[in-house]
């Protein structure tokens, strides 16, 4: 073949296999957060470091004035940056692609 097919083409053939350009389905989001390894991480893990590090954390008061949670060594305190999910989708732009008819959403 020497020239390529062009795109109306493609479009056609895709539909022909059961393809449409619509959004992607979405399923209901799932994370896991009740699963054995992942409350064994978090209980022997994340939360012993965690109260580790806590006298080196700030925190405030209801009228907004820092308070001193404890002793910390360093003479710097620790900052913890929390992020959801949607951060990760934020740049997303493109909604619709090629879905198959029999794709389904997924949790």
């Amino acid at each position: 073949m020497k020239k390529g097919i062009s795109e109306q083409t493609a479009r056609n053939w895709l539909g022909q296999v059961g393809y449409c350009f619509t959004v992607e389905p979405s399923g209901q989001y799932v994370n896991g957060h009740e699963r054995n390894d992942v409350v064994d991480y978090r209980q022997n893990n994340f939360l012993p470091q965690w109260k580790q590090i806590e006298p080196g954390l700030r925190a405030w008061t209801l009228d907004g004035k820092e308070e001193v949670v404890g002793e910390y060594p360093q003479p710097q305190r620790i900052v913890i940056w929390f992020h959801d999910e949607s951060m990760f989708y934020a740049h997303d732009h493109r909604k619709k692609q090629w879905v198959h008819s029999s794709e389904k959403a997924v949790p």
